[in-house]
């Protein structure tokens, strides 16, 4: 008896321990009730969800965000039926699961998995085409997403455009995952209408909640320090994939899950071509090089950019150009708070310009929002709420002198104000030029 008891014990402990490994920021409370304010939005509607499938090549499986942010489930090939009528959420997953998938994020049907997860049925996927017909039999109101998945390292505005080039090319021509699900779905239940589920999520994910800022925060940390050790072990010489190799050590070794976005590492010249991410040249004494590359954690993702000198310090016209772009982020940052606009922001970084006599650098981009995806969703005409997450990007680049210099901050709108999410690592010129004099990691 004694023996059972322990046993027991330790299944318990075993069973928190995958979640607080898999989730370790949120619960299935957390998911749960997610579900809960989607099914209020759709009425008595029908949502299905597909789930990310694994990658063809040895990657490593992400879901897909909006499949995450409402079940927290990690298993490839699944699907989520959430009935808006009954307020009812199902999860259907796959009988046969690759074994390149981590313990934790394993799910077999059946009321453990319905308890661990908080759904009301974990059922295998073969019941997928049963349970369907006989619900939108009766209800036939359907919602599925029909925006672009958004898996590693990946934003719907890119993958919008890869999708119609793809489409509109005539030696390909083949249409996206959604678009094949749509027409699935009207192809076996004739008597449905779609609706798209994305403008709801959008919403909902457009605010972040306390949880969420807490692991945007630990993120933008991660991030800040891995651009730090980049900035000491700049030296004219190196290669641009070197400094690239200082962050991912740190995004690493402190538990980062992906990078946000590829490395942009750009010195000289080659920050004119703005997703530049070859990394592959060497930098040359009195240029600058600017990274633009972020880690991803727990599924949200910060966005992060420091400008400094390869050699010393910055020349004269650098440094004109720097502190025009320093003092707009600071100014953009401050003017951030609950009701103002993109547009107030591109104002105000206006100003800024105009007064340091840049003026016409200044070409009226502030920043995107920051969320689940480094290109996150959210309205630009929307007045900003508590819990919006931008970045603040000032820009300056002249052509015929070669020269590009970017700065940028992940924010937060709080009640009164804002807080930036990544102020670990330097801007003032004064404390670059002290942190390049520092070495870095793998420097004797």
């Amino acid at each position: 008896m004694k023996k059972l008891v322990w046993i027991l014990a330790a299944l318990l402990f075993m069973q928190e321990l995958t979640a607080q490994t898999m989730w370790k920021y949120f619960s299935a409370d957390d998911f749960a009730a997610r579900r809960k304010r989607l099914m209020e939005k759709i009425g008595d509607g029908i949502a299905i969800l597909q789930g990310a499938e694994l990658p063809e090549g040895y990657v490593k499986f992400r879901q897909d965000n909006n499949f995450y942010y409402l079940s927290g489930v990690e298993i490839p090939g699944a699907m989520m039926i959430l009935d808006g009528k009954q307020k009812m959420s199902m999860l259907l997953v796959p009988d046969n699961i690759p074994n390149d998938i981590k313990t934790e994020a394993m799910i077999k049907p059946g009321e453990a998995a319905e308890k661990e997860y908080k759904f009301d049925r974990v059922l295998s996927k073969t019941n997928a085409a049963m349970i369907l017909s006989r619900m939108t039999s009766t209800n036939p109101r359907v919602f599925l997403c029909l925006s672009p998945e958004e898996t590693t390292e990946m934003s719907r505005d890119r993958c919008t455009q890869n999708r119609m080039n793809r489409a509109s090319d005539p030696w390909d021509g083949r249409i996206s995952k959604e678009a094949n699900f749509r027409n699935r779905i009207a192809e076996r239940y004739p008597s449905v209408t779609i609706s798209d589920l994305t403008p709801f999520l959008d919403e909902m994910r457009w605010v972040k909640d306390a949880k969420e800022i807490a692991v945007l925060r630990e993120c933008g940390r991660i991030g800040c320090l891995g651009i730090n050790e980049a900035i000491k072990v700049t030296k004219p010489g190196m290669y641009e994939y070197q400094t690239v190799a200082a962050c991912d050590f740190v995004y690493e070794n402190m538990g980062a899950s992906f990078p946000a976005y590829y490395a942009i590492a750009a010195s000289g010249e080659r920050g004119l071509i703005w997703h530049y991410n070859a990394n592959n040249h060497p930098m040359e004494q009195g240029t600058v090089l600017l990274i633009d590359y972020a880690p991803e954690l727990n599924y949200l993702t910060t966005d992060i950019t420091r400008t400094w000198p390869v050699g010393d310090k910055f020349s004269d016209t650098q440094l004109k150009f720097y502190n025009c772009i320093k003092d707009a982020r600071n100014a953009i940052i401050a003017a951030m708070k609950p009701g103002v606009t993109v547009d107030d922001l591109r104002k105000v970084g206006k100003e800024v310009y105009e007064k340091h006599g840049l003026g016409k650098y200044w070409f009226g981009y502030v920043g995107h929002f920051v969320g689940m995806a480094v290109h996150d969703v959210g309205d630009y005409s929307k007045p900003f709420v508590p819990g919006v997450v931008f970045n603040v990007e000032p820009i300056i680049e002249d052509k015929e002198l070669k020269m590009h210099l970017r700065l940028e901050d992940t924010i937060v709108i709080t009640a009164t104000g804002s807080e930036n999410l990544t102020p670990q690592s330097p801007v003032e010129v004064a404390d670059i030029y002290k942190l390049m004099k520092e070495k870095g990691v793998g420097e004797q």
